[in-house]
């Protein structure tokens, strides 16, 4: 009787709750993307982001280390572990070959580390990532990077696809070569939308890989260091502001002439995304009181979810202001740029003010009261690292302690102690 009485439950179980089962597996419906220009669609497709915890064995490198990296070691002889002197590897190639854990004993605890190893010219060399794991670096520290590693593929996949193609100069300064100048290069003025053609490119700088050269229509010669797949730059796409916003490659070279009139263009890509503010932001509330239509100034928290309504253009420029709608159906206006101007660094540009998702959605645990508490930066015992790094950033330092039990995070000015994942203590 018990082995009938099993067989009908394993029958029951293999059978007759498949329908039920396949009831709990559900998905989200898709939803409307970010529209991409042209630009960033030739970065997505071609220049994939290869974070240093997926590198392959393979890999390419050219060392071209900074001037201020020229007096610490970067790497160490493999069979010695001695530092090697920057000077004798600079602007040589290193092919990437694995990774290999190292584990040290100390008192109670185990600390763990990573090396990177290389090949050049037949000797081996590492670079070593200390209290981290190969599995942890990408979820601890996502951005690290390896200093004057600049990656060959975004070079020759840049070269083979641009040589000879025809673009639209979007930056307002562009550089020449200069023997004469102790940078070796020195800064000259150029009209935006210049009209010229792709000559040749090669290496950058570690988190500008790409040096372009290209010749106007006056027979000038120029050129610019961009970013393209980010792989080794330590920069996240929300580091590209300021001045670094032009250093990227969608930003900096556009494929089609971009005439003013595009402000109607830029109109139609934001309208009807939903967006959070970045920051607190001044804003202007319109409600119905007794049949008259009020308005009062408002400040929006951080995090709060909005969809862009309506936006209504100023009659020249890009200023426009934005209709935004929360999810309570309130309606609010805010004044942003369309265009990020490199010279005045337009403080109110849209891409600087809004992140452009329904970030609730992306972090469906945090409950409402939590989310209220992040907007304001704060802090309560019993957050997650997640909720931590969303209210107050990324921490400066993370000391791991007893088999990644327990964890420090260090701010400047701040401690943060988790125990599996959970905020303990905090000063």
């Amino acid at each position: 009787m018990r082995i009938i009485a099993l067989s009908l439950i394993l029958f029951c179980c293999g059978t007759s709750h498949i329908i039920a089962q396949n009831d709990y597996i559900v998905t989200t419906p898709s939803t409307r993307e970010i529209p991409v220009s042209e630009e960033e669609q030739f970065v997505k497709s071609n220049f994939p982001l290869q974070p240093l915890c997926k590198w392959t064995p393979g890999m390419k490198f050219m060392f071209a280390p900074s001037s201020r990296d020229m007096f610490l070691p970067t790497l160490s002889k493999y069979d010695t572990d001695k530092g090697v002197d920057n000077s004798s590897l600079k602007y040589k190639i290193l092919t990437f070959t694995g990774t290999e854990e190292k584990s040290q004993n100390i008192a109670s605890s185990t600390h763990y580390s990573t090396r990177f190893i290389f090949e050049c010219e037949g000797e081996k060399y590492y670079y070593d990532i200390k209290n981290m794991r190969l599995d942890e670096i990408c979820e601890k520290d996502p951005r690290a990077c390896i200093n004057g590693l600049v990656y060959l593929k975004d070079v020759d996949t840049a070269k083979n696809l641009l040589i000879g193609k025809t673009i639209y100069v979007q930056s307002e300064t562009a550089r020449v070569d200069d023997a004469n100048s102790y940078s070796g290069y020195r800064d000259v003025a150029i009209a935006v939308n210049t009209e010229a053609t792709i000559t040749a490119v090669g290496v950058g700088s570690q988190t500008y890989p790409a040096k372009i050269v290209f010749k106007d229509t006056q027979g000038h010669s120029y050129y610019l260091e961009v970013a393209l797949s980010r792989t080794n730059s330590g920069m996240d796409l929300n580091d590209f502001q300021g001045e670094k916003r032009m250093k990227y490659f969608p930003n900096a070279i556009s494929f089609t002439n971009k005439s003013s009139d595009n402000i109607e263009g830029l109109k139609n890509k934001y309208l009807g995304l939903t967006v959070y503010p970045k920051k607190v932001l001044a804003a202007q509330r319109s409600i119905s009181l007794e049949g008259k239509q009020m308005e009062s100034r408002v400040h929006l928290p951080r995090y709060t979810v909005l969809k862009i309504e309506g936006m209504k253009l100023a009659p020249s420029g890009s200023l426009a202001i934005l209709s935004l709608k929360d999810k309570g159906g309130i309606i609010y206006e805010v004044e942003a740029d369309l265009k990020y101007d490199v010279i005045v660094r337009n403080d109110n540009y849209i891409e600087d003010l809004f992140g452009f998702e329904d970030i609730q959605k992306k972090y469906p645990g945090i409950t409402e009261k939590r989310w209220q508490i992040i907007s304001r930066g704060d802090l309560e015992v019993g957050m997650s690292t997640e909720e931590c790094r969303l209210s107050i950033g990324d921490p400066v330092e993370i000391e791991l302690k007893k088999d990644n039990r327990f964890e420090t995070w260090f701010y400047n000015g701040k401690t943060l102690e988790f125990e599996n994942g959970t905020l303990r203590r905090y000063k």
